[in-house]
């Protein structure tokens, strides 16, 4: 979509023009694959592992054992109703102990909850469209970055995330620059889906590669070796929130690119040597990668891997979790490896989740109590434990904590904080940055040049989409 159709000028852009322009857009684009490509059919087998059905909070399941005993309810709550926007979990143990959670929380206070996930494709429409009618829930889920986007409509819960960072010892630097908008925090971090580069030991050395390929040439020639027998690799490229951008946003990095520079004005995204790198990852594409990757979402790779099509993928340790309960020899197989690195260094995007609660909401209260009941450690920590590291928690007491080492394939995630930077770098993230996110233009900038065969083009029309966003 573009922002002259929309009555947006380039030179400013407001909050509210914002709002408007990622409603359309995300609707738009959440059947799409990639702006500029063409729609290809996944690859035919996967069918591996689906995440559950969608848990709906309104009927109480099992619900979990109370760690204490709950407070009494105020009465304010009592015949009120709450509901909670979310995106479908890949860890579903998780998403059943989330949802057992807020039952409980539920039946102690007299509150009718309900909790609605969505694939992560189409959450953002969702939160969008519920914002500009001015409720029908009371708590969204947030990719990082988007409480920049919405920090007019959501209720400030500064004073309860400065005592959760104080009481935790702090907050990691990726999690306070991808959620704390203007000073004040207006949603509160939950962590981060962890990342890495999946692989198939036995078929890196099956064509002659005893370790992982440390830099993206290396990866683009064992890639080719790969694809040769069968086992391409495989990369979503497609408007998905998780693994697309995990992967294009770290080798733009690497090679020297950026959306803007550190002064935040700078588009600094068109520079030779990132067009020099685009022509080698077309190349790259053709010669090692499933080609049908650009109509991928964030599930697609993971049914390929686990379906024994593919031998590599970015992705979260959902794939390493899902294989070892449904898939042991392949979990045998596997291993994780660090981001590939690039002259410029390497490379992770990272940012929090966090959870937002609408100021138009019937039942502000009745959200920022069960935020706080959910942060107790008791429950919190219990949530994040049951997903075995696939969700890197936000605060420093976790520092040391064997949840992230407790398995040696596990150390890449371990390490993934150490590369971390968070959209919008080297400026800061902000509702640019996060605009710019939630309109894939870095990854559509990969999708095109595949596509078209053309990487001068297709990174003069990212750096063109950019300049209408951050102006200057």
């Amino acid at each position: 979509m573009e922002f002259e159709k929309e009555g947006i000028t380039k030179k400013r852009l407001t909050r509210r023009q914002m709002l408007l322009a990622l409603g359309a857009g995300a609707a738009s684009i959440a059947a799409a694959a990639c702006a500029g490509a063409p729609a290809a059919a996944p690859t035919a087998a996967p069918k591996a592992a689906e995440p559950t059905k969608p848990a709906a909070g309104a009927t109480p399941g099992t619900a979990a054992a109370p760690t204490a005993a709950p407070a009494a309810a105020p009465a304010v709550l009592k015949g009120t109703t709450l509901a909670f926007l979310g995106g479908t979990y890949f860890i579903p143990e998780a998403q059943k102990l989330f949802v057992d959670q807020m039952n409980q929380w539920g039946k102690d206070n007299g509150v009718t909850v309900a909790a609605d996930f969505l694939s992560w494709p189409d959450l953002q429409a969702k939160i969008a469209a519920s914002i500009q009618a001015g409720g029908g829930t009371d708590i969204f889920d947030f990719w990082p970055g988007w409480s920049y986007l919405y920090a007019d409509n959501l209720v400030d819960m500064t004073d309860f995330v400065n005592t959760v960072e104080t009481r935790d010892k702090g907050f990691y630097d990726w999690v306070t620059k991808s959620t704390k908008a203007k000073g004040k925090w207006w949603s509160v971090p939950i962590g981060a889906t962890n990342g890495a580069l999946n692989y198939r030991v036995s078929y890196l050395k099956q064509v002659g590669a005893d370790k992982f390929p440390d830099t993206w040439d290396e990866l683009f020639a064992v890639g080719k070796k790969l694809k040769a027998i069968g086992k391409p690799i495989g990369q979503a490229l497609g408007h998905s929130t998780g693994d697309p951008p995990g992967f294009a946003y770290p080798y733009m990095w690497s090679f020297g690119a950026m959306e803007v520079a550190e002064d935040g004005k700078t588009i600094a995204f068109n520079k030779p040597e990132f067009v020099d790198a685009m022509k080698r990852f077309i190349q790259g594409w053709k010669d090692g990668f499933d080609t049908t990757g650009t109509a991928w979402d964030d599930s697609a790779n993971n049914r390929a891997f686990l379906s024994d099509q593919i031998s590599i993928t970015y992705n979260g340790s959902s794939v390493y979790e899902t294989a070892k309960k449904e898939q042991p020899k392949i979990a045998e197989d596997m291993d994780h490896a660090d981001m590939c690195a690039g002259p410029a260094g390497r490379f992770y995007q990272l940012g929090s989740r966090s959870f937002g609660v609408l100021k138009g909401s019937k039942n502000v209260a009745g959200a920022k109590d069960f935020i706080q009941w959910w942060m107790d450690p008791l429950r919190f920590d219990a949530w994040i434990r049951l997903q075995g590291g696939y969700m890197l928690p936000p605060s420093k007491k976790w520092d040391g904590d064997p949840l992230l080492i407790k398995d040696p394939k596990y150390a890449a995630f371990a390490r993934q904080a150490k590369f971390g930077r968070t959209i919008g770098w080297a400026g800061e993230q902000n509702e640019k940055a996060a605009l710019s996110f939630s309109k894939y233009i870095v990854v559509d900038t990969f999708a095109k040049a595949i596509t078209d065969g053309d990487a001068a083009a297709a990174i003069k029309w990212g750096a063109d989409q950019l300049q209408q966003i951050y102006g200057g």
